[in-house]
């Protein structure tokens, strides 16, 4: 089985955005939590201290948002091959892979991990290094076909039902 795919700016910000929101919630609500108990905890100078530190809390929230979105921006960009036009060609024992500066192929056996989102295939080469694959460009009997493969491999996954 063989797909065409591309990935844009924004689908890898998506993708970014989607992965951290958790984190980046909870460590806020952590924060606020120890704030907002701590403010009415207080005398009132300690008060004034308090909602100094909240607005700090605030721009430097404000500052990672913003620092993050550059960081992803800068490690886009500054990857070529990320930018290509990307084949996959996919069988029972490899994933090839072929853009327009490079190609290369992988046995399945040698996959660390592979996760399926709502919108993306993630194959792990190792715990921080994935191919990227947009679920957008299969079929829905491609993506079939392709959990089916994935099951014979025997490769750790986490695939969809549907």
């Amino acid at each position: 089985m063989t797909v065409k795919t591309h990935i844009t700016f924004k689908e890898f910000l998506n993708f970014n955005i989607k992965s951290s929101l958790p984190r980046i919630i909870i460590f806020s609500f952590i924060i606020l939590i120890f704030l907002v108990l701590n403010l009415y905890n207080t005398e009132n100078d300690t008060q004034n201290i308090l909602q100094s530190a909240s607005i700090w809390f605030a721009a430097v929230f404000v500052f990672i948002i913003i620092r993050s979105y550059f960081r992803l921006k800068n490690a886009f960009f500054s990857n070529k091959k990320i930018q290509e036009e990307i084949i996959y060609t996919f069988t029972e024992e490899k994933v090839q892979t072929k853009g327009e500066t490079f190609e290369g192929d992988f046995a399945w056996n040698t996959v660390y991990k592979i996760k399926e989102t709502k919108d993306w295939l993630l194959i792990y080469q190792s715990k921080t290094t994935m191919n990227m694959v947009p679920k957008k460009y299969f079929s829905d009997s491609q993506i079939s076909e392709l959990r089916n493969m994935i099951k014979k491999s025997n490769v750790k996954a986490k695939l969809l039902n549907n």
